[in-house]
């Protein structure tokens, strides 16, 4: 479920970066007009998965989680507006733990959790956005959307990353004070305008702070390109969160498009009972 494309969101950087295919010509487009491109991407109207979430320490200890992930768009398609729960399984330690966010037009995106050792459901405060999610390197205000007006962007170049021909983007925030990180470097994809790398900058060195990468097995899943894996890595701390899309005993993996979500599902009554 990080990032300064508008309408990004936790689920964009826990499960799925989807594209439209698209080519343009390197002299034919600008930093903002990648960025437009990468926002104007099928994302289907729905979208369910069970994914894992790898806590890795620096030492390489890994302390596995698994999430269950609901998405659909709603209310009018030119806002481009989404609501996402997720529901953690395991471990013990988490299981029943619920989380809901409900994007807004021109205002902060409504954030709660239900944590089930204090049997309530708790909305996330502004104050709290730079907190780690449930121990993961996403922080709350990684998992916020962005709209892309609030940034100016600049094609710092083309560079290829593993297989793929990119443009690299570098994204500044127009009021500092309102955001997470100093600047966003991306690398986008020009055969599919998905991020395949971001690096973000600390607020107050400058520094690069903290890393996403993107495994590279890009494919159509339901007619609609697909990441499987991506990680978070801290560089300050040696920490990494990785975030996989689960596959069944037949190699399939667990996602699905355009499948009907009640909208019960994302409420507060469900984070209380998950029902």
């Amino acid at each position: 479920m990080m990032d300064v494309l508008k309408r990004s969101k936790v689920i964009v950087l826990f499960m799925v970066l989807f594209v439209l295919g698209f080519s343009l010509s390197a002299a034919a487009i600008t930093g903002r007009e990648v960025m437009e491109k990468v926002d104007e991407r099928d994302t289907g109207e729905t979208q369910h998965a069970l994914m894992g979430m790898d806590l890795i320490d620096k030492n390489g200890e890994v302390s596995p989680r698994t999430i269950e992930v609901w998405a659909e768009k709603y209310g009018d398609p030119a806002d481009d507006l989404n609501k996402m729960v997720m529901v953690f399984h395991e471990p013990a330690s988490v299981k029943n733990t619920r989380f809901l966010q409900i994007e807004n037009k021109e205002r902060d995106d409504d954030q709660w959790i239900y944590l089930p050792a204090l049997q309530r459901v708790r909305r996330i405060s502004a104050s709290q956005g730079g907190d780690s999610f449930m121990g993961s390197d996403f922080t709350y205000d990684d998992m916020e959307s962005r709209n892309i007006d609030d940034f100016t962007y600049q094609l710092l170049k083309e560079e290829t990353v593993g297989k793929y021909e990119c443009y690299v983007v570098e994204a500044i925030p127009k009021n500092p004070e309102e955001e997470q990180y100093q600047k966003t470097i991306s690398w986008i994809t020009k055969e599919h305008f998905i991020p395949i790398r971001l690096e973000m900058y600390d607020k107050d060195s400058g520094k690069l702070y903290k890393l996403m990468t993107v495994e590279e097995n890009i494919k159509k899943i339901n007619g609609i390109w697909t990441i499987f894996s991506t990680t978070m890595e801290n560089l300050e701390s040696g920490h990494k969160t990785h975030l996989y899309i689960k596959q069944d005993k037949n190699g399939n993996y667990l996602i699905e498009y355009n499948k009907e979500i009640s909208d019960r599902r994302f409420t507060q009554q469900f984070l209380k009972t998950g029902k």
